[in-house]
């Protein structure tokens, strides 16, 4: 049997039809295969379970995975599809499953309240080349498109017995944990005070999703096991991957609470954000990678002290007065690019890069509330050198400022460096020779240019007594220059500036 659509397949009479009859409908959106079920019961959902004129119930074959086009999406920009995305969701509860969002334009009136693990995919993800007019929306995206009407989120993935931003009374909602969204753009048409583009309050993933436009928070990771939270839900090991969050009025992204954590979010585009980039304020700290962030209000990257977050090689573009990185004492950053315009003051707390990677130290820190705060820096690239470096709150940024100390390899004279910088230009305190050039033993003696200290007293190398400077008692310096008839060097024997010395060691002539 053949139907041109849905309501001519249903208002068919059933009555002389074999159980089992099988009907094709050739509808592009909602068509597909069905067989007759005389004695079925099902409840109807008006996508995979349809009603029969005579009784029994047309069911459709091989329905995974749903189409949300099959329960009434139109995609037009102008017709609500609210009711057909929830029709589809509901049509997986409990169990959860895969939702397909066909190109086109789904305007949604409400959010997406999501109580099981769904995957929605979509059918692209990116921008055309210049803005048009979708119904009451200018945009312009294309793919899979959601326009969300003004002032109510996208999408809330709740967990158990959650529903929307509150406690479900019932205590019977399945768990959204495992959900994702795929291959979708999602632009708001604004309005609202503080409306939230996405809320992940389960285990969720973001792959491939640009949001835009929400007054609130583009992208809402936010959740606690306590019950008496009102953020309740887990969504720790949440995941992003090539993420855009765009000119949203409050953060790109916000990550909160003590269920947020052990996240990964590789890719993620936060720009022209109201608030922060990223804002990171999680119990246990999240790893943000290759992520890109430019033009937010209040900055590019801030993490909390209290979670030892991992930033690995960031893109953050400061090039607006105020937008920088302020990285918490847990943060370890490795191999991050910053970038600072002259709008920028010298003291703002941000990773800097001056002139590109033309200048001897282009990667430099400054940050911090408190004082001293320590982070790691892995990775700084200057001529010459590989570097690992500690810096603290009491850096000051200046022409070949780095780190306060670091250690360096240097690639071409072949030894291991220990420096101290401070400030202003970095001096040698232990040095581990390792370069074939020097002959054995001496090529893995450690050597410290500037002395060292044994026992309290002072030990260096000179051609002279010191004749400056202020000296202790029992300080010595070894004569560098040592001849026949000569002696072996100079102690202090009593304390001043710059003492008394006396020369010790005669050499046999």
């Amino acid at each position: 049997m053949s139907f041109s659509t849905i309501p001519d397949m249903t208002s068919f009479a059933t009555s002389g039809l074999a159980d089992g009859q099988a009907a094709n409908v050739s509808d592009l959106k909602r068509g597909g295969l069905f067989r007759w079920a005389s004695a079925s019961t099902a409840t109807v959902n008006d996508g995979t379970i349809f009603s029969a004129t005579g009784g029994g119930r047309w069911l459709r074959i091989d329905p995974l995975p749903l189409n949300v086009q099959w329960f009434g999406a139109v995609g037009d920009g102008v017709t609500n599809d609210h009711a057909a995305f929830m029709a589809a969701h509901d049509a997986l509860m409990p169990d959860g499953g895969t939702i397909v969002i066909p190109k086109g334009f789904y305007r949604l009136s409400s959010a997406i309240n999501q109580h099981c693990a769904i995957i929605w995919q979509g059918e692209g993800n990116s921008a055309g080349v210049s803005n048009r007019t979708i119904g009451s929306f200018t945009t312009n995206a294309q793919g899979s498109v959601l326009l969300i009407d003004a002032g109510v989120s996208a999408c809330i993935i709740n967990a158990s017995n959650t529903d929307g931003s509150g406690t479900a009374p019932d205590g019977t909602y399945p768990n959204g944990a495992g959900s994702a969204l795929r291959d979708l753009y999602i632009r708001s048409n604004g309005g609202g005070s503080n409306v939230d583009g996405v809320w992940m309050r389960a285990t969720s993933t973001l792959e491939n999703v640009t949001i835009r436009g929400f007054s609130g928070r583009g992208l809402r990771i936010e959740a606690s096991v306590s019950s008496s939270n009102p953020v309740k839900g887990n969504a720790n090991l949440w995941m992003l991957t090539n993420v855009n969050l765009i000119e949203n009025g409050g953060h790109g992204l916000h990550v909160k609470s003590n269920d947020a954590n052990a996240g990964v979010a590789t890719r993620v585009d936060c720009t022209v954000n109201g608030g922060w980039g990223i804002l990171d304020e999680s119990l246990i700290g999240n790893t943000y990678v290759a992520c890109h962030q430019a033009g937010n209000t209040l900055g590019a990257f801030r993490t909390s002290d209290t979670a030892p977050n991992t930033v690995i090689g960031d893109y953050i573009e400061m090039d607006t007065t105020g937008d920088n990185a302020d990285f918490g004492n847990g943060t370890t950053v490795i191999g991050d690019l910053a970038g600072q315009s002259a709008s920028n003051a010298a003291a703002s707390r941000a990773f800097v890069m001056t002139a590109g990677l033309s200048v001897a130290a282009p990667y430099r820190h400054l940050n911090r509330r408190a004082s001293p705060s320590v982070v790691g820096i892995v990775g700084s690239l200057q001529p010459n050198y590989g570097a690992i470096g500690w810096g603290s709150s009491n850096d000051t940024i200046g022409a070949a400022n780095q780190a306060d100390w670091q250690i360096q390899y240097n690639t071409t004279s072949k030894w291991w460096d220990f420096q101290y910088q401070g400030g202003g230009t970095p001096f040698t305190v232990l040095r581990f020779p390792t370069g074939a050039s020097l002959a054995n033993p001496r090529k893995f003696a450690a050597d410290f240019p500037n002395g060292h200290f044994l026992g309290g007293a002072f030990r260096a190398i000179g051609s002279a007594a010191p004749a400056t400077g202020a000296w202790l008692q029992g300080d010595v310096i070894e004569n560098s220059v040592p001849v026949a008839g000569g002696n072996a060097g100079w102690i202090c024997v009593a304390s001043g500036s710059p003492g008394t010395w006396k020369s010790f060691g005669p050499i046999a002539a």
